[in-house]
C-alpha cells in the first residue's frame, strides 16, 4: 500500500508526523519533550504511534531513553516513505530532540 507523508507538526519540543492511506484513515508519529520539573532533573522524552484510525497496533515508549529507539520505531513506521519525507522528518527529528541530544 502506497502513503501519503508530511509534518503536522514540528518544533523544539514536539514532532508530529503523518500518513495517510487512499481512503483517508491516518496514523500518526508522535514525540514530546517534557518540560524539567526542576531544573538539576533531565528532560524526558515521550513517543507514541497512533494507529486506531488504520486498525493497527499502537506504540509507545512514555520514557525514552535512547534516541535510538524513536529512529528505529520510526524507520518501521515510515518503510515506504519518499526520501524528501525521509529527509524533512530527520530535520524535523534533530530540531526537536537537540536538547536530550547534547547530554
Amino acid at each position: 500500500m502506497t502513503y501519503k507523508y508530511g509534518v503536522f507538526q514540528s518544533s523544539s519540543k514536539s514532532c508530529v508526523f503523518y500518513k495517510e492511506d487512499k481512503d483517508g484513515n491516518q496514523s500518526t508519529f508522535n514525540i514530546f519533550v517534557t518540560p524539567k520539573e526542576h531544573e538539576k532533573d533531565a528532560e524526558k522524552v515521550i513517543a507514541f504511534i497512533d494507529n486506531e484510525q488504520m486498525k493497527k497496533e499502537n506504540w509507545a515508549k512514555t520514557e525514552v531513553t535512547k534516541v535510538r529507539d524513536i529512529l528505529d520505531a520510526f524507520g518501521g513506521w515510515a518503510t515506504d516513505a519518499p526520501i524528501v519525507f525521509e529527509l524533512e522528518a530527520h530535520k524535523s527529528l534533530s530540531n526537536c530532540l537537540r536538547t536530550v541530544l547534547k547530554k
